[in-house]
């Protein structure tokens, strides 16, 4: 194997070492939908009902670059569970969910019209694979978010009103310690730049299976005649916060 040497003049090596800020992060993982399709996502959940598309890549509404995945959510877009669902799935890597790792994972939401308060609706949680146990998740009640952590009990770790506005991108980013065992697991959640979950005990782990996480409009067994929308964008996982910036991206649309 041949391995290439490059040499930098010692000038410009000072200037980049003056100068961190020009330098980005880079992901383990990126789902910003630039492929115009959802093929970076694990998999889709009722991306076609019937002949009908709900979920897809779009241009119409964006954070960053020239597409986003825009999701609709219909009352017949039922899972074999009753659930109502459409969602994009991402699976980290085997290992990355493992006990004592740590996974950060950030995406940004937009909301064409607000969510209604009834029925109410879960836009993002992680989820173990095989056993296919809820660990953590955000709920969203009119313009109400919620983020609560389910082992070893169902615990509402923040909530605020008047935060999931629409017409305007928000952006979720998080920091999840993986264990089965309270005493060591860890979740730090950002809203738009701000920490509002430090350090919060919880079972983040539910076993020795791998977690996954999934976005999008997940609703329970019930009737609706509304149609929700959501888009989502800039998705990223990294193993630090720099590589998923909790920020919003400057010039976001």
């Amino acid at each position: 194997m041949r391995v290439a040497c490059f040499f930098v003049p010692t000038s410009l090596l000072a200037v980049a070492l003056a100068a961190p800020g020009i330098a980005h992060a880079a992901p383990v993982w990126v789902g910003d939908f630039e492929t115009g399709d959802l093929s970076q996502w694990s998999y889709l959940l009722n991306s076609d009902v019937d002949g009908m598309t709900y979920s897809q890549a779009d241009t119409q509404i964006v954070t960053q670059g020239t597409y986003a995945g825009r999701i609709e959510l219909h009352n017949d877009a039922v899972w074999g569970n009753g659930l109502k669902r459409v969602e994009l799935q991402h699976a980290p890597a085997p290992g990355r969910t493992a006990e004592g790792q740590t996974t950060y994972f950030a995406w940004s939401f937009y909301l064409p019209e607000a969510l209604p308060a009834e029925p109410g609706q879960q836009i993002g949680y992680w989820e173990s694979n095989g056993s296919y146990q809820q660990m953590m998740a955000f709920d969203v009640a009119g313009e109400r978010i919620t983020f609560s952590t389910r082992r070893p009990e169902n615990v509402v770790q923040w909530e605020q009103d008047g935060a999931a506005t629409p017409g305007q991108w928000h952006r979720i980013a998080m920091g999840i310690a993986w264990s089965t065992n309270v005493d060591l697991g860890r979740v730090d959640v950002w809203f738009d730049g701000e920490q509002v979950v430090t350090a919060a005990a919880a079972q983040t782990l539910a076993d020795g299976n791998d977690h996954f996480t999934q976005v999008g409009l997940l609703r329970g067994q019930i009737e609706f005649a509304d149609v929700p929308v959501i888009y989502i964008d800039d998705a990223v996982e990294g193993d630090s916060l720099e590589d998923v910036h909790p920020e919003l991206e400057p010039g976001g649309g």
